[in-house]
């Protein structure tokens, strides 16, 4: 095999891992805007303000990412293209950079983790101990709950019973998203009858599900980044050498 054969399956490898890069990039950056923006997710409403600061510190950090990987693949595509060696030097530097923000991202998420279920838990009790008050109408809050029970079909965090501890409903109602009750919003409670299914488990499961996949997504992106950046490098490094070797010869 030719050097000029080796050199252009080396380009050609290294524009497909920058494509395959910028695609894994583009995800990362919209997850980063997702997070960032969706003021009305549920995890948004439920965490505290230093945890929210966590929050946005990671969806800034993936925007950081997607950002930076949009340049790098531009640098790389036009670094082997017209081979000049600083931009394969700025390249390197680039997959550097991208690499310790990866890491640093990841590790806040993990770390939190844990931190952030429990916080979810103590909210989502202390929504559900005011649900219905005059503030009702206009607190994203109660609505993204009664969202989150109809769509699940659950009742309550842990089950049903944690609508007991509410300080405005009366004995024997429930929100009307808790049971299979049809109206055309849930803003006024219902009463139990035995016409009425109640769900019998609680949303716990299905938020701390719905939790756990999004940072998985997040997780591996990442991970799928960090694999595509080391081929990168190494293909890279080996273009980067046959470039020089060429033009010693020349």
């Amino acid at each position: 095999m030719t050097s000029d054969v080796k050199l252009h399956i080396l380009k050609y490898f290294l524009n497909l891992f920058n494509g395959i890069f910028l695609i894994i990039g583009a995800i990362i950056l919209v997850c980063g805007i997702w997070i960032l923006w969706d003021e009305n997710s549920f995890i948004s409403e439920l965490l505290s303000p230093d945890y929210q600061d966590i929050l946005s510190i990671s969806a800034y950090c993936f925007l950081a990412v997607g950002v930076t990987v949009t340049i790098v693949c531009l640098v790389g595509c036009i670094a082997s293209i017209k081979e000049v060696k600083f931009l394969f030097i700025l390249y390197f530097l680039f997959l550097v950079l991208i690499f310790i923000l990866q890491i640093v991202t990841g590790l806040a998420i993990l770390s939190q983790h844990s931190k952030i279920v429990t916080t979810m838990d103590t909210k989502t009790i202390e929504i559900i101990k005011h649900y219905g008050n005059d503030s009702f109408s206009k607190d994203s809050k109660f609505h993204l709950l009664d969202v989150i029970q109809e769509e699940f079909q659950c009742c309550g965090y842990y089950n049903s019973t944690d609508w007991e501890q509410n300080l405005i409903l009366s004995t024997k109602t429930l929100p009307c998203s808790c049971s299979n009750y049809t109206v055309a919003d849930f803003t006024f409670p219902c009463t139990v009858t035995e016409s009425n299914y109640i769900y019998p488990e609680g949303c716990r499961t299905e938020i701390k599900q719905w939790l756990n996949n999004n940072i998985f997504t997040l997780l591996g992106a990442t991970a799928a980044l960090i694999i595509i950046q080391v081929l990168q490098f190494i293909v890279a490094v080996y273009l980067f050498k046959y470039i020089k070797k060429k033009k010693r010869i020349i």
